[in-house]
């Protein structure tokens, strides 16, 4: 897009170089050939008083006079009035195939013509071609300089928009939105943040409904079947109403497994198609975490365990980490152990320790980790450990 912008930032102004050259070489042309049609009267009316004197003292004009009297560029006539040849004299730079600028001034004797070689005009206008040349790439320069900076302040927004997008697309609700008067770029991302909203509200929505699902299924069933088991311990029950009852059971069993389901489905992946394998999710964190723990002098050792091949929503569990290895830079010190492993359950869990404690302790009563312990809860996932030096261990579903 940068390249683009520049392109035709340098294409427009090249185009308002060439228009505005043209129509200020017309106008400078046309004052210049005035200019020197006015000029060439003057010549012609002083050439005229000579000639109207030489002929008054009885003296020839012929070419030799004229010639002593006509400039380089210049062609001088002069026509006797009532008997003779016209007599012509010509500078040596004059070129008799061009157009020529004239004046013509009518003397007692005759005719007199001083003519002038219009490519004079021309090298004003023009003036050095290769410097004209040398000044139009230089222009042409600046301009594609000029467009590369605006095209990059235009489309750096756009660019962050791009970004905020993909994040969104792997379900991470905390983008980092440009703030621009560019009214096009901040409508996207008015609509950026609305939809990250809204899909923030679903995934807090559907959490509930999950938990209220799980319960209000799986309660009454649990306490019916714990009823049926206490009733078969009876020893005075018929034996088709101890068969009857355990029928019931395997019906109620087969209820809670149907009830278990449903539950998993509804809590499916936030963003279908946006799960990555665990081993590539390790990969991603573990360099992101390396990067910021190296700007400080920190080292980092990681390791991914379990089933590899497991996918999960990458958004949701970057976003958990960047808080918690914001939340390690600010509390603690020394080296980081960061464990990731996915179990057969498709359940990931996170373990964070650090190998010495802080050297400074925060004074602030405040937890350093209680937004992403937070978050961990939005994502319905399980916190254990308050003190990295100990031992974080986080437990997330797929999800």
């Amino acid at each position: 897009m940068r390249e683009r912008l520049a392109a035709s930032f340098a294409l427009f102004t090249l185009v308002l170089l060439i228009a505005g050259g043209v129509i200020r070489s017309y106008t400078l042309g046309h004052e210049l050939r005035e200019q020197q049609s006015d000029r060439l009267h003057q010549e012609a009316t002083l050439v005229a008083r000579v000639v109207d004197a030489r002929v008054g003292e009885g003296e020839p004009v012929d070419a030799a006079f004229l010639s002593e009297l006509v400039h380089d560029r210049a062609r001088i006539a002069y026509t006797p009035g009532v008997a003779g040849d016209p007599v012509e004299a010509r500078g040596p730079s004059y070129d008799a195939e061009g157009d020529d600028v004239t004046a013509n001034v009518t003397v007692d004797g005759g005719t007199v013509t001083v003519a002038e070689d219009d490519r004079l005009v021309w090298n004003l206008v023009v003036g050095d071609p290769w410097a004209l040349a040398g000044l139009g790439m230089l222009a042409l320069v600046g301009s594609g300089l000029a467009g590369l900076l605006v095209a990059r302040r235009l489309s750096a927004p756009f660019q962050r928009l791009a970004d905020a997008a993909g994040a969104l697309g792997r379900g991470r609700f905390d983008l980092d939105l440009p703030r621009t008067r560019i009214p096009e770029a901040a409508a996207i991302a008015r609509s950026l943040s609305t939809s990250a909203d809204e899909l923030r509200d679903r995934l807090r929505r559907e959490q509930e409904f999950a938990a209220h699902t799980s319960h209000a299924l799986r309660s009454p069933l649990t306490g019916l079947r714990l009823e049926l088991e206490e009733t078969l311990l009876r020893d005075d029950l018929p034996d088709e109403v101890r068969t009857t009852l355990r029928r019931a059971l395997d019906g109620i069993a087969h209820v809670d497994e149907v009830a278990g389901e449903l539950v998993e489905l509804q809590r499916g992946s936030l963003v279908e198609g946006a799960q990555v394998p665990l081993r590539d999710l390790a990969v991603q964190v573990a360099q992101h975490w390396g990067d910021e723990l190296a700007l400080v002098d920190r080292d980092l050792s990681a390791a991914v365990q379990g089933e590899l091949d497991d996918g999960y929503t990458p958004g949701p569990v970057e976003h958990l980490l960047d808080l918690v290895l914001a939340a390690v830079l600010d509390a603690s010190a020394g080296a980081v152990r960061l464990v990731l492993a996915g179990d057969t359950d498709g359940h990931l869990r996170i373990s964070v320790t650090l190998d010495r404690p802080a050297s400074e302790q925060p004074t602030s009563d405040q937890d350093p980790f209680g937004a992403a312990r937070s978050v961990c809860a939005a994502l319905g996932g399980r916190w254990v450990g308050s003190e990295p030096t100990a031992g974080i261990e986080i437990l997330l579903p797929r999800r």
